[in-house]
């Protein structure tokens, strides 16, 4: 019940300011994801990328108030130094069917690990991976993806 309530409750519209850790007390490995047709996610060919892996579900609604302008980010990074993943643990039927509903032209996939095993206790939550797989931020709440100071922290990461 309690964790119902704490999901609920950091899930929420009201929840204005994004909280950024640089270094994440739990960092994770690339969490095991498949694409929507079943098949495992290529990581070899996203070898040499920045990985922006965003954990939403169909049900929290700050998720989808962002999926535009995670959009128009997709749309702004260089394709050859990020790639974007929205990461569900939800089951692929039920991401497929929201996904059509939607229209909206992501990288959808679905998470093999519970979200817990990832430290992740609230949504969106997203994970930064810089090119050898590592952990190196971690971004929680909604926010404005294509604010200047996102950006600018994309920026940043790039040699």
């Amino acid at each position: 019940m309690f964790f119902l309530l704490l999901t609920l409750f950091s899930c929420s519209e009201n929840r204005k300011q994004t909280i950024e850790t640089a270094h994440s007390a739990k960092q994770t490995d690339i969490p095991k994801m498949l694409e929507r047709n079943g098949k495992p996610v290529d990581f070899e060919r996203l070898k040499g990328k920045i990985l922006i892996v965003n954990i939403w579900a169909t049900w929290c609604m700050p998720c989808i108030k962002e999926m535009p302008d995670l959009l128009a980010l997709a749309k702004i990074l260089p394709p050859d130094k990020f790639e974007l993943l929205l990461a569900s643990d939800q089951s692929l039927k039920k991401l497929n069917k929201f996904i059509s509903n939607r229209g909206l032209d992501l990288h959808y996939v679905q998470l093999q690990n519970s979200i817990e095993s990832l430290g992740v206790y609230a949504l969106p939550t997203t994970l930064v991976y810089d090119k050898s797989g590592k952990e190196i931020h971690r971004l929680l709440g909604n926010r404005g993806w294509t604010s200047e100071e996102t950006l600018l922290l994309f920026n940043n990461m790039l040699p």
